[in-house]
């Protein structure tokens, strides 16, 4: 074995000996005492219990009362379609789960109207604003976009406190869409793959605390035998619609010289993440575990020990490749949505919720690009 795999192969050795086991959590995870933890509601949560059964439950926290408990009901699929309805705390949603969760093709035709969202982190009401101003969605935030379409860029999860309402959010969202014609493309983040694969640096206490009192790691209410988790393993690296391609962090030279196609960056990454504790192939762990991955790349705005920045004749290289004429990515923090190398990127991870920037979002309509906002009138990118 060359001498760069054999390194790639013990750094991949040593992420699997870290993750720790499940029945460790009890005695090792470093949480808050519970007085120190506000109250909260955290769910739902639904699990696979049999081909026909659903478990659904929630931790609930009383911070005066220093009491957690857990509330769990068991439910049937019935027609192909799991549905319940809120029962802890104040959740009153009706949930709908299809009973097979599928894979979305990595390309698509293109659309006349497409907004795209940046880094969400769990600012749930940042994210409504902005749909609801636009009218993407209603009063009861539910799906007012026809046969548009709309672009998650990765990395709902971590830093704010209700990722889990995003989650259910976009998972929802998904389905009214097509019942209309329109879609919602999630694409996976630097901190979807965190999610997976127990990597917590960035999860907040109310998480920490709720996996914590169920003996479980965060990473645990997204594994296998979840519904979210099966459903964030569905999703896509690369998107394209029309010639606009998607990604999170973006694609490195090392990267495009492999020469995959869309939907086989797709189904790789899919691999990786879904199999990481028993790779037969570790060949490529570098390309979609680490720096010059799709979804840790910043080298479209940075320099780092790994990388120079990108020159605009490499971006026209993957541009050429993807069949593409723009790239719109996340991940790389930016002041405002804003446009590089004559349009042919767009930087879209402006720090939503942070009071030193403005909420913002991308909308493309008619092949013209824009900013929307949760409180102005929307203005054409220059």
């Amino acid at each position: 074995m060359p001498i760069k795999q054999i390194s790639i192969y013990i750094q991949f050795l040593f992420l699997l000996i870290s993750l720790p086991s499940q029945a460790s959590f009890t005695q090792d995870t470093i949480c808050k005492d519970s007085l120190l933890v506000a109250s909260y509601v955290e769910g739902p949560h639904v699990r696979y219990v049999s081909l026909s059964r659903m478990e659904v439950f929630y931790v609930v926290h009383d911070s005066i009362k220093n009491r957690t408990k857990k509330i769990s009901k068991t439910f049937r699929f019935k027609n192909d379609t799991l549905m319940f309805r809120g029962f802890a705390g104040k959740d009153t949603l009706t949930y709908f789960i299809p009973n097979k969760i599928k894979s979305e093709n990595g390309e698509n035709p293109s659309s006349n109207k497409i907004v795209v969202l940046g880094d969400i982190h769990g600012e749930f009401e940042s994210l409504l604003a902005i749909l609801r101003y636009n009218n993407i969605i209603d009063a009861s935030n539910r799906w007012n976009f026809g046969d548009g379409q709309i672009v998650f860029t990765g990395d709902v999860f971590d830093r704010g406190d209700k990722v889990t309402e995003c989650l259910w959010f976009i998972f929802q969202l998904e389905i009214q869409a097509k019942k209309q014609g329109g879609m919602v493309h999630y694409l996976l983040g630097n901190h979807e793959m965190m999610a997976l694969l127990f990597d917590d640096r960035y999860v907040v206490n109310k998480y920490q605390h709720a996996a914590h009192h169920i003996q479980f790691h965060y990473s645990h209410f997204f594994d296998k035998k979840s519904v979210l988790g099966r459903w964030l393993r569905s999703k896509n690296t690369l998107v394209r619609i029309g010639e606009q391609l998607f990604v999170h962090g973006g694609i490195s030279p090392e990267f495009l010289e492999q020469k995959m196609s869309i939907n086989e960056v797709n189904t790789k990454m899919r691999y990786h993440l879904n199999n990481y504790t028993a790779l037969e192939d570790t060949t490529q762990v570098d390309l979609f575990l680490y720096s010059n991955s799709p979804l840790w790349y910043r080298g479209y705005l940075s320099r780092t020990p790994s990388y120079e920045r990108i020159s605009l004749q490499d971006v026209l290289k993957t541009l050429e490749f993807y069949n593409s004429n723009v790239i719109i990515f996340g991940h790389t923090p930016v002041a405002k949505v804003y446009a590089f190398y004559s349009f042919k990127l767009i930087g879209m991870d402006v720090p939503i919720g942070d009071p030193n920037y403005i909420d913002q979002a991308l909308l493309i309509e008619n092949q013209k690009y824009y900013r929307i906002f949760a409180h102005k009138e929307k203005e054409r990118l220059q």
